[in-house]
């Protein structure tokens, strides 16, 4: 009979212990219970009136946004949970959260839940794409605007996350204080007529040295200097094009 009841309690406590078991499996296995992986983007430049984006990849669930300024400052927010954006490095259906910050700084906070690990990048649409030619890696031109798209982009594994960006909203400005913002015709048209100039120029010394070779042979220096002239020329024109066209 004792062994018969120690027989007994240890099936007990071995169904206790198979209980315990599954119920921590059950408790594992159960959605939100894992710990939210957190991206920090402490200071990304912005210029003013500029639309910043987010976007996630495939889209996500639970997506929450928090918005908060410096100042005491309307801002522009918009959230697509399922939408698409026409550019080669997303495709299918996607994740977007837009913002027009007003406060010189402000933090976006961007929470959401995924079943599937998730492409992320962050953008700006602007009209002054050379403000951000230096941390761009690449570039898409719309109706409204130019897509910038910036580093770094991330593979986020799935489960709850939590992206957090403080946005720097400057003005470029001319450092003698005093600037006028000229509409675009009035860049490309000096530029265009620098452009006709460097070239009649060119096209006279090739013509007129055309005609000299007919009558005596040309000189090694005059050929020489035709050659300097056409390289002087085109570094010309891409010096204005980087420096007076906007783009």
């Amino acid at each position: 009979m004792p062994h018969f009841q120690i027989l007994v309690e240890m099936g007990k406590t071995t169904l206790t212990l198979l209980t315990c078991l599954l119920l921590a499996c059950a408790l594992a296995s159960v959605p939100g219970t894992s710990e939210m992986v957190e991206y920090d983007f402490p200071r990304v430049n912005i210029l003013e009136g500029d639309l910043f984006l987010v976007t996630l990849s495939p889209p996500v669930e639970n997506i929450q946004v928090y918005v908060k300024g410096s100042e005491m400052k309307d801002f522009s927010l918009l959230v697509l949970t399922n939408s698409s954006l026409n550019i080669p490095v997303l495709t299918g259906r996607i994740s977007i959260v837009q913002l027009i910050p007003e406060s010189t700084l402000t933090n976006l906070t961007v929470t959401f839940e995924s079943n599937t690990t998730v492409k992320m990048l962050y953008a700006v649409l602007t009209n002054n794409y050379t403000y951000y030619r230096r941390i761009s890696s690449d570039y898409y031109t719309f109706s409204n605007g130019i897509l910038a798209i910036l580093q770094p982009q991330l593979t986020i594994p799935r489960g709850a996350s939590k992206i957090t960006f403080i946005l720097n909203r400057v003005s470029v400005r001319n450092p003698g204080g005093f600037f006028i913002e000229l509409p675009p015709l009035a860049t490309i048209l000096p530029f265009a007529a620098a452009v006709a100039i460097l070239a009649y120029l060119n096209a006279y010394v090739i013509v007129d040295s055309y005609y000299v070779s007919k009558r005596e042979e040309l000189s090694r220096s005059r050929k020489l200097g035709i050659v300097l002239l056409i390289v002087l020329s085109v570094l010309a024109i891409y010096w204005l094009f980087n420096n007076f066209v906007k783009y």
